[in-house]
C-alpha cells in the first residue's frame, strides 16, 4: 500500500510540472547535479542508495546560508534540533524520537558527527564550523553496520574539500548584525603533481542581543576561529594519501531570557573578570562563560586494485570545554534570582582506527568489510553553585566527606574519569538475485568497556569507592550485535524500491550531571533500536526531477532519556539521565527537487512523524512523595515524546540570472521552513497539567523565512553576498529548562569576496 501510495504521488508531481519541464532544452544545463554519497562506505550515487540518506552539495549549502552544523536541522526531514542551553558548541540532535539534551562526556548521542569518516564522539562540540566543505550527507535511521558507533538515530557525516591540483583560493570579508565581523579565506597550492596542499581558516564574532537588565551587559554573543590543513600524496595511480589538522575555538551560547521577552533576561553575573578557576569565579558571580577548543589529526590511506580497495582511516581528536552557566529563573519586573551555576571544567581525548575493505566479485556481488578500534579518556570536573556556596547533598545514613548543613554529605563537585574501549568488526554484501532485485545483508559485532573513576576533590566531592560503596557499578561492558537486512527492486534505470530491517546501539552510561550522591550516580544500560523502512529513489522527466520518500518504523528499547524533575530551588528543575521506558515511532519522509528551467531549483523536503512510549519504566514514573505530598512530575505513559514535532517542512527556490550589462549574474535563494509544535521537555509540563512548575515547556510552532541574493563577476574573481536568517524576526522557543530559550533573532549579514 505504501509503495502505491508513494508512486502515486511521484507520479502526480510529475504531471504537475510536466508542461514546463517540457519546454526545457535536455542538457546538463537543465538537469539536476548528481551527488556522489559514501552512506554505504563506498562511492555511489545518491540515487543508487537503497538507504534513508538526504544529501548536499557544496553549492547547495552556500545557498541555503549553511555556516555550522546546527543549519541542518531546517533542511533534513524529521531531523529537529538546537544548540544546547548555554553552550553554542554543542548541538542537541533529534531523529525520529531519539536524542539527547545532555552534552557531558558519560553520555553518548544518538546521532552521531563524523569529518571525513572520524567520529567527533563528544556532543560538546559537535556545532562543527562548516569551511570548505565539499558534501554533507545526514544519515536517517540507525547506522549499525559499516558505521562507527552509537548510531540509534542517524549520523551526519561532513566531508572536507581535497587538495586539488589547481592553484586557487578566496578571501572573505563581511559584517552584519549585532556588530557582527565575519573573515574567511582559502589556499589551495600544489607543490607537484604529487603532492597538494589546501589550507584554510575563519574568524566569526557578533556582541549578542541579549540585554542583562541586573549588569548591563549585552549576552548570547559568540565568537569562532578555526583552521585546516590539508596534505594529499599521490606517490602511484593506485594510491592516495590525506593528512590533516585542525584546530577551531568557540565562546558563547544562547542564554534564558524571560518568559515573554526573548531581549531581555536577568542575572546577577558577570562575563568579566574570570581567574580561570571557575568554582571561585561562580562563588564570585564573575566570569560567567562558555568556550571549548577542538583539535584533530586524521590520516587517510587508500590503495585501489582491480575490483578491490583497502582504507586505513587513523584520527585522534581532543577538545577543551568549560562553562560557568547561569540556570536561576529569572521574572521580569523582579530583582534578579539568586544564582545557581552549573560549571565544568573538562579534557576529552579520543583515538579511532579503521581498516576497510571493499570489492567486487563478478557481475552479481558487492561487499564492504571492516575492523574498528576506538578509545576514549575523558576528565570532567563538574559542580553547581548555589548562592555563592558551593551545594551539597546529605548523604544517606550520616555518609559524606564533609559537613553539609547538620549532617555529612557530599559536594557536587566531582572529577570524574572516564574511558571507552571499543573494538568492532562488521562485513556487508550486496547479491543480484535477477537484473532488478538486489538482496542486502551484513553485520557489526562490537566489543565495548567503559570504566568511569570519580578522584578526591578539594571539595569534598564523591569518590570512586564510594561509589563502590553503594552498589554503583563502575565497570560496563557489551557485547553487540547489530544486523541489516534489505532488499531493491529497480523498477528502470532511474526508478527504484527498497525495504529494509536495521539494528541500531547505543553504549550505556552513567548519570553524573546531577548525580551528587552516590545512590544517584547510577549507570543505565544500552539502548537499541529496531528500525524498519520501505522507501522510494526515483528521477523523473529526463532527470530533471527528483522524488525520493521513505515509511519508517522504529521500535526503541531502553531509550535513554533526561527527563526533567523539581530542583533544589522552589520553581527550578533539574535533569535525569535514566533508561526512561520503550518507544515506538513511525512516519513519512520526502524529498523533492526540480530544475523547470535553466538556472531555476525548486525544491520542498517534509517529515511527518508520531510516537508513543509503548512502556514507562516505574522509577521514571510521576509520583506524589508520600512523607510531604509533592507531586514529582517526571514521565507519565500518556506524555508525548519530547522534541518530536509532528511535521517539519521545507520548501524553497534558488534562481540564476545573468546581467551581461554588469559583466555577471545574481543568484537567489528564498526558502521557508516550518516546524510544528513540540514538547522540549520529557515531562510534559504546562498549565493543562499536574506540575511543580509554572513554565510551560510546550513550544509552539513556527515558521522561519531565510532569503540571500548574490552577484557573481563573469570572470570568477568577485562575489557580493547579502543575505539574512529569519527575516520576520520571528520569536521562537526551541528550549525550556529553569527557564525559556529563544531561537536566534532576524540577523542580516553582507559579505565580499574576492576568488583567485
Amino acid at each position: 500500500m505504501v509503495r502505491k501510495q508513494v508512486l502515486i504521488g511521484a507520479s502526480a508531481v510529475a504531471a504537475l510540472l510536466a508542461p514546463g519541464l517540457a519546454n526545457a532544452q535536455s542538457s546538463g544545463e537543465t538537469q539536476l547535479d548528481q551527488i556522489v554519497v559514501t552512506a554505504q562506505r563506498r562511492e555511489q550515487n545518491l540515487q543508487d542508495v537503497p538507504v534513508s540518506v538526504s544529501a548536499f552539495s557544496a553549492k547547495q549549502l552556500e545557498a541555503r546560508q549553511v555556516s555550522q552544523a546546527l543549519d541542518l536541522v531546517r533542511m533534513v526531514p524529521n531531523l529537529f534540533g538546537s544548540n544546547n542551553t548555554a553552550v553554542g558548541s554543542a548541538n542537541t540532535y533529534y531523529m525520529r524520537g531519539l536524542g539527547s539534551t545532555e552534552q557531558i562526556a558519560t553520555i553518548d548521542p544518538p546521532l552521531s558527527t563524523y569529518v571525513d569518516d572520524i567520529i567527533v564522539p563528544r556532543q560538546n562540540v559537535n556545532n562543527y564550523g562548516l569551511f570548505e566543505i565539499d558534501r554533507i550527507e545526514v544519515l536517517r535511521g540507525p547506522q549499525g553496520t559499516t558505521f562507527g558507533r552509537n548510531s540509534t538515530g542517524g549520523a551526519i557525516g561532513i566531508i572536507t574539500k581535497k587538495p586539488t591540483a589547481d592553484f586557487g583560493g578566496f578571501v572573505q570579508a563581511g559584517v552584519g548584525s549585532f556588530d557582527g565581523k565575519q573573515f574567511r579565506a582559502a589556499l589551495n597550492a600544489p607543490i607537484s603533481p604529487k603532492v597538494l596542499t589546501r589550507v584554510n581558516a575563519y574568524y566569526l564574532k557578533d556582541d549578542g542581543y541579549l540585554h542583562n537588565d541586573t549588569t548591563g551587559e549585552t549576552l548570547n554573543g559568540s565568537k569562532n576561529v578555526g583552521a585546516r590543513a590539508a596534505l594529499r600524496l599521490l606517490p602511484s595511480d593506485e594510491v592516495t594519501i590525506d593528512f590533516a589538522l585542525e584546530h577551531m575555538e568557540a565562546e558563547g551560547g544562547p542564554l534564558r531570557a524571560y518568559v515573554g521577552d526573548s531581549r531581555h533576561t536577568s542575572m546577577r553575573g558577570v562575563t568579566t573578570g574570570g581567574t580561570g578557576n571557575i568554582i571561585a569565579d561562580a562563588q564570585a558571580n564573575r566570569g560567567l562563560h562558555s568556550k571549548s577548543e577542538s583539535n584533530a589529526a586524521t590520516a587517510t590511506l587508500e590503495w585501489r586494485g582491480d575490483n578491490i580497495s583497502v582504507t586505513s582511516l587513523t584520527g585522534y581528536r581532543w577538545s577543551v570545554q568549560n562553562f560557568i552557566a547561569d540556570f536561576s529563573l529569572p521574572v521580569k519586573g523582579a530583582a534578579a534570582p539568586t544564582p545557581f551555576y552549573l560549571t565544568n571544567d573538562g579534557t576529552y581525548k579520543s583515538f579511532s582506527q579503521e581498516f576497510k575493505l571493499n570489492g567486487v566479485v563478478g557481475d552479481s556481488f558487492k561487499y564492504v568489510a571492516g575492523l574498528y578500534l576506538f578509545t576514549e579518556d575523558n576528565d570532567t570536573m563538574a559542580g553547581q553553585v548555589l548562592g555563592g556556596a558551593v551545594s551539597c547533598s546529605a548523604g544517606l545514613n550520616g555518609a559524606g566527606n564533609m559537613t553539609c548543613g547538620a549532617a555529612r554529605g557530599f559536594s557536587s563537585v566531582r572529577d570524574i574519569v572516564n574511558t571507552t574501549s571499543s573494538y568492532a568488526a562488521y562485513a556487508q554484501g550486496e547479491y543480484k538475485l535477477s537484473d532488478k532485485l538486489t538482496a542486502i545483508a551484513g553485520a557489526r559485532f562490537t566489543n565495548e568497556t567503559k570504566k568511569i573513576e570519580l578522584r578526591p576533590t578539594a571539595y569534598g566531592g564523591m569518590t570512586t569507592s564510594d561509589l563502590a560503596a553503594a552498589g554503583v557499578d563502575v565497570k560496563l561492558t557489551a557485547n553487540v550485535v547489530t544486523p541489516k537486512f534489505g532488499l531493491n527492486y529497480q523498477i528502470d534505470d532511474d526508478k527504484m524500491l527498497y525495504v529494509s530491517a536495521t539494528r541500531g546501539y547505543k553504549s550505556g552510561g552513567w548519570n553524573t550531571r546531577t548525580a551528587y550522591t552516590p545512590q544517584a550516580f547510577q549507570d543505565f544500560k544500552p539502548e537499541f533500536t529496531w528500525s524498519y523502512e520501505g522507501g522510494l529513489k526515483s528521477e523523473w522527466l529526463e532527470h530533471r526531477l527528483r522524488f525520493n520518500a521513505t515509511a519508517f518504523l522504529a521500535k526503541t528499547k531502553d531509550l535513554q532519556l533526561s527527563y526533567t524533575t523539581p530542583g533544589l530551588v522552589a520553581g527550578t528543575t533539574l535533569s535525569t539521565q535514566d533508561n526512561a521506558g520503550d518507544i515506538q515511532v513511525k512516519g513519512l519522509e520526502f524529498e523533492f527537487f526540480a530544475r523547470p528551467t535553466k538556472g531555476l531549483d525548486l525544491y520542498a523536503t517534509a517529515g511527518l512523524q508520531s510516537g508513543k512510549y509503548t512502556y514507562v519504566n516505574p522509577r521514571a514514573q510521576s509520583f506524589t512523595n508520600p512523607v510531604t505530598g509533592v507531586y514529582v512530575n517526571a514521565i507519565d505513559p500518556s506524555d508525548k515524546l519530547s522534541r518530536l514535532p509532528k511535521r517539519t517542512l521545507a520548501v524553497g527556490a534558488t534562481y540564476t540570472l545573468a546581467a551581461p550589462a554588469l559583466a555577471g549574474g545574481f543568484t537567489g535563494n528564498i526558502e521557508a521552513n516550518n516546524v510544528s509544535e513540540f514538547w522540549t521537555t520529557a515531562s510534559n509540563a504546562g498549565p493543562s497539567t499536574r506540575t511543580p512548575t509554572a513554565l510551560n515547556t510546550l513550544s509552539k510552532g513556527y515558521t522561519l523565512l531565510n532569503m540571500s541574493l548574490a552577484y557573481n563577476s563573469d570572470n570568477g574573481d568577485w562575489t557580493a553576498a547579502l543575505a539574512c536568517k529569519n527575516c520576520t524576526d520571528k520569536v521562537y522557543v526551541h528550549t525550556v529548562f529553569n527557564g525559556y530559550y529563544y531561537g536566534d533573532p532576524r540577523r542580516v549579514t553582507f559579505s565580499v569576496t574576492r576568488h583567485f
